[in-house]
């Protein structure tokens, strides 16, 4: 039923006269004809004190009916559980995003440090380099030896990247004693700092690099030995 049937079942069922109702609350009788026609509605005040004059809940008078407090309460734990569950899950969900963020920056920082520092063996790992041929000039035997104490047998020096001898790459590498080679070169198969293959090649082929087809046959021998 709506509010005004409501409330005047309500008066008429404590037997009491539009008068007396207003008595009781404390406002005119015409007030309370406003009410049962639906002209007007009580104030919050008003309401409480309907409530207890008819001992019935504020819902009841307000809507017509009781609201299960038991249900309503129910409602709002499974709110507040869901609520808890997502912050719960947001959380984990933003440190795993973190921690992949926090491991891909680390991860980054160690190839770009790797690179600048010629670390070869980071070099090795890193996907953003590409391999290339590079050529020097061969050290001579008392640098390359083996059996020196100082490098035992490894050596760095400047590699040309291209045949125009524009880009250079520091290389540390070992050979081992020319074998009989004359005019020596080496020639590195390598990614940044790591040499994956080198080879001694006489100074003509080198000459030569210019000669596209030359210059691709060399590159194919280095891969595949």
């Amino acid at each position: 039923m709506s509010f005004e049937q409501d409330i005047k079942q309500l008066r008429l069922q404590k037997k009491m006269t539009q008068q007396e109702l207003a008595d009781e609350v404390h406002v005119s009788r015409q007030t309370v004809s406003t009410w049962e026609t639906g002209k007007n509605y009580p104030s919050l005040d008003v309401l409480r004190r309907l409530s207890d004059l008819f001992d019935v809940s504020f819902e009841k008078i307000m809507f017509g009916e009781e609201i299960d407090m038991t249900d309503k309460q129910k409602s709002i734990a499974e709110a507040i559980d869901q609520d808890v569950s997502l912050k719960h899950r947001y959380k984990r969900l933003t440190m795993i995003l973190g921690s992949i963020f926090v491991l891909l920056v680390l991860w980054l920082g160690m190839l770009l440090v790797g690179y600048q520092k010629g670390i070869d063996t980071i070099d090795r790992m890193n996907p953003f380099l590409q391999y290339k041929v590079a050529y020097t000039k061969m050290p001579s035997d008392k640098v390359i030896n083996a059996n020196s104490k100082s490098n035992n047998g490894y050596w760095t020096k400047w590699f040309s990247d291209n045949d125009m001898g524009t880009e250079w790459t520091k290389l540390t590498l070992m050979t081992g004693l020319n074998p009989g080679v004359k005019d020596p070169y080496v020639m590195a198969y390598h990614k940044g700092s790591y040499v994956k293959i080198a080879r001694i090649v006489p100074g003509s082929s080198v000459k030569d690099l210019q000669n596209k087809k030359h210059f691709n046959k060399v590159i194919q021998e280095l891969v595949v030995q």
